[in-house]
């Protein structure tokens, strides 16, 4: 296959949403069964890819988390993907069809998908098991329902389903993700390396995010490494059935859809028994403890808005929480949470 030269186009004055892509690129997040990079590399692994950001600090992390992308200095490309139309909302609604275009490319490319045939013999499948397709190193534990009526199921290496757990598709686990006694419906993607427990509905979660307890997240994007406590629960829908609008850096940002919970953003803390009111934005950094939270909290807040998260404290905190799941906050990423934090408060 000839290789294609793609540019992937990032502009920060282009996201009217920034909070999922302070930290990570659009590129980077899984939208489907796969990323826009991953997707790329599947489709053709001579794809040559580069990548502009007028922020070199947020350049030179994105290249060393993907190695083989290189920086854009004006040659001659065949596709440009820049960052319009991946607001939240707007991935979450595309999320069904994504995942069945995406299933044709992995059944055609991802070797183990076609190797692992399903014979249920403890667990159960509700609709056609060809829709249900679980890598041979996951463990799937007795009294595990999986419904693949409304759309494919896609399990990955080394997943974890504790029993009476409930599965419906369309849905994609990431690798190493644990699923304890968890519903899960509407259509949602788990990254890898997350703890899921409690309710889940029609949403998007990123790598190494626990949401392990009980507790209602609905229609909700959570970024990476968040941490959301036992019992917080996310409002999807107002009580008048209107429009849900949110509020960031001041400016009100219509979702032209009445089914929208949260946004929250990566490394982000969610305290015991929160409630999160329908539209809530959670910036980056945050470590919010209160028992409702209604409207937007800025990047490294500390339990209230007019309070912030010490930067020394918070990079302490969060290699340590890193360190727990085997990751290092390298100094590249350090240096783009350091000029966010710089940008809000200095």
């Amino acid at each position: 296959m000839k290789a294609a030269r793609v540019l992937i186009k990032e502009d920060s004055s282009e996201n009217e949403v920034p909070v999922p892509y302070r930290v990570f690129s659009f590129s980077e997040i899984r939208n489907g069964l796969f990323s826009i990079v991953e997707r790329l590399k599947v489709i053709n692994s001579n794809t040559v890819i580069y990548y502009e950001n007028k922020n070199k600090n947020f350049v030179n992390a994105f290249l060393a988390r993907n190695d083989k992308i290189k920086e854009y200095n004006n040659e001659p490309v065949d596709e440009v993907i820049e960052n319009k139309g991946y607001r939240p909302w707007e991935l979450i609604s595309n999320l069904s069809s994504q995942i069945n275009s995406d299933l044709e490319i992995y059944l055609e490319k991802v070797k183990w998908i076609n190797k692992f045939k399903i014979k249920p013999k403890n667990f159960s499948v509700v609709g056609k098991t060809k829709n249900l397709h679980i890598h041979q190193d996951a463990n799937i534990y007795p009294n595990v329902v999986f419904d693949v009526s409304s759309g494919p199921i896609v399990i990955d290496k080394d997943v974890k389903i504790s029993p009476f757990s409930f599965l419906e598709g369309p849905l994609y686990i990431g690798s190493q993700s644990r699923i304890d006694n968890a519903r899960i419906t509407g259509g949602c993607i788990i990254g890898n390396s997350c703890r899921i427990g409690g309710e889940l509905e029609n949403s998007i979660i990123c790598d190494y995010t626990n949401k392990h307890h009980e507790g209602f997240l609905g229609h909700s994007f959570v970024g990476h490494w968040v941490n959301i406590g036992a019992l917080a629960t996310t409002s999807d829908l107002k009580n008048n059935y209107g429009i849900v609008k949110l509020i960031i850096n001041d400016k009100i940002i219509n979702t032209n859809t009445i089914k929208f919970g949260s946004i929250i953003g990566d490394f982000s803390k969610i305290g015991i028994g929160t409630m999160l009111n329908t539209g809530s934005v959670i910036d980056i950094g945050s470590n919010i403890v209160t028992g409702r939270f209604s409207g937007y909290s800025s990047p490294f807040t500390w339990l209230e808005n007019k309070n912030k998260y010490r930067l020394d404290k918070f990079i302490s905190d969060t290699r340590k929480i890193m360190g727990r799941r085997n990751q290092n906050l390298n100094p590249l990423m350090e240096n783009v949470l350091q000029n966010i934090y710089e940008e809000k408060y200095e």
